[in-house]
């Protein structure tokens, strides 16, 4: 009976194994126009409502002492001054460039968690 018990739980197990397997492989893809059309200029919680969470996240830092090497000073009021949130999402194989092949990586920048940017690379 305890044997019968561990087999049926053993097969369970790898039911439900197969079943997230499968559903991972149904991954969407998405031509470059529909790409662009469906999320350029969309709120963060539209790309996490159609994509999910994204394969890697990056945040933007300004580097220490940037402002003297890039651009002109520029004389800015520190209470007014708002500090723009940046982040970088990417996504693997998502957007088909011909019929049966992907970009290895979509780089998505978002600005105040609104897509500002849309980049397609396959290095």
């Amino acid at each position: 009976m305890r044997t019968l018990l561990k087999l049926f739980l053993m097969i369970t197990m790898l039911g439900f194994l197969n079943v997230s397997i499968a559903g991972d492989s149904k991954k969407r893809t998405f031509t470059e126009d529909e790409f662009i059309t469906v999320f350029s200029g969309k709120p963060k919680a539209r790309v996490l409502k159609y994509l999910g969470e994204p394969d890697n996240k990056e945040i933007a830092i300004k580097p220490k002492g940037a402002q003297g090497v890039v651009g002109s000073k520029v004389r800015v009021d520190d209470k007014k001054k708002q500090k723009d949130k940046m982040e970088m999402w990417y996504y693997n194989n998502l957007v088909e460039y011909s019929p049966g092949k992907t970009y290895k990586f979509v780089e998505m920048t978002m600005i105040n968690d609104r897509v500002v940017n849309l980049g397609f690379f396959n290095q």
